[in-house]
Parts: structure tokens; sequence; C-alpha cells
């Protein structure tokens, strides 16, 4: 059987090339983690732009005001307008609501906010007058979260 002498360049070039793939395994995580934060950048920016086209409609309206906070008012005795404007505002909580769960999703909320969203978003679900038949448009996980949810709404 031979021996086979290792030099101490040898030893160099190998610890160069494991640094070498830990370098560019560093490169892989930064990219793959650098792309989660623009993808979620976009999702936010969608968001807003759904939002601002929600509430401009309602800027100076001083109802939408007071039809915001769930449970202040009875919806079936709401005039055709405000119940547009309770409609209006429960759809922009949707969007709000909806582009929490996907930074949740991508790791980019932290996790004692997402409790709160939570609780937010159950009291969302269960205004039953506002929601959405059949869960409404919106992405399928968040859809498929809201239909896991306890449904306070069935009768």
């Amino acid at each position: 059987m031979k021996k086979i002498k290792v030099s101490f360049d040898t030893w160099i070039q190998l610890l160069g090339m494991i640094g070498v793939l830990g370098g560019l395994v560093f490169v892989g995580l930064e990219m793959q983690q650098t792309q989660r934060i623009a993808i979620a950048g976009q999702v936010q920016a969608r968001a807003e732009m759904q939002v601002n086209r929600l509430l401009t409609g309602l800027e100076g309206n001083l109802d939408a005001n007071r039809l915001f906070s769930i449970g202040t008012f009875d919806y079936e005795l709401l005039s055709d307008e405000e119940k547009f404007i309770a409609r209006e505002l429960h759809q922009w909580r949707r969007i709000m609501l909806e582009n929490n769960f996907f930074q949740y999703q991508s790791g980019l909320f932290a996790e004692d906010y997402w409790q709160q969203t939570q609780l937010r978003i159950q009291g969302w679900w269960d205004n039953c007058v506002l929601r959405p038949a059949g869960g409404g448009q919106g992405v399928t996980g968040f859809s498929e979260y809201l239909n896991s949810l306890p449904d306070n709404c069935a009768e």
C-alpha cells in the first residue's frame, strides 16, 4: 500500500474550496431572503393601492368614521349609502388582514403581533352580516385560513 503524502498547499487549497462553498451557500440564503422581502413588498404595495382606492371615495364622509368600528351600529337600520360604506370598510379590513397574513406566512411578521392579528381576523370574520358569501375573493391561503376558523355565523 502506498502512502499518500498531503502537502501544506493541498490543505490550503481544500480550506479555500470549503470557504468558497460556504460563501456560495451564504449568498444563496441571502438571495432567498431578499426574494421573500421583495415579494412581501409587492404584496404590501398592492394592498396599499386597493386600500387607497377604497378609502378615496370615503374621504370627508363623517358617516364613514362612525361606521368604522364594528359593533357600533345595527346594519339593518342603516341607509343604503351607509350600508355601502360599511361594506367598503369591511373590504378594507380584509385587504389589511390578508396582507398581514401573507407577511406572517413569509416570516416577516412578529409572533406577538400575529397573535393580536388573529384576534382581529376572528372579529372581522364574526361580522356575519358583512361577511362575503363563500368567504369572498382573495388569496387561496387566506381563504383557507378563514375557513379553518370557528364559524360563529353558522345557524
